[in-house]
C-alpha cells in the first residue's frame, strides 16, 4: 500500500480501526474540499494529509479529515 492510499476493508478505517466514510470530491479550495457521500450529504473535508486531490476522486474520511484515497477496482 502506498502512503496516503487506503483500501476499504468492510468499511473500516485501516488507520484507527473505526468507521471510515468514502466520499467523492465535488470541489477543492486549498486544504479543504467539498465532498459528497453516497446518500448525497455534503461536507467540508480537510485534505492536507492526502493532497493533492482532484474533483471526482473518492477519499476515505474520518472525523472530517481525509485519511486516504479509495482506488477504483480494476
Amino acid at each position: 500500500m502506498l502512503p496516503g492510499y487506503c483500501t476499504l476493508d468492510h468499511d473500516g478505517c485501516v488507520t484507527c480501526s473505526d468507521a471510515g466514510i468514502p466520499v467523492r470530491v465535488v470541489s477543492v479550495d486549498g486544504y479543504d474540499a467539498l465532498c459528497e457521500d453516497a446518500a448525497g450529504n455534503r461536507a467540508e473535508i480537510a485534505v492536507e494529509l492526502v493532497e493533492p486531490v482532484g474533483v471526482g476522486e473518492v477519499l476515505l474520511t474520518h472525523g472530517g479529515v481525509a485519511i486516504g484515497r479509495v482506488e477504483a477496482e480494476a
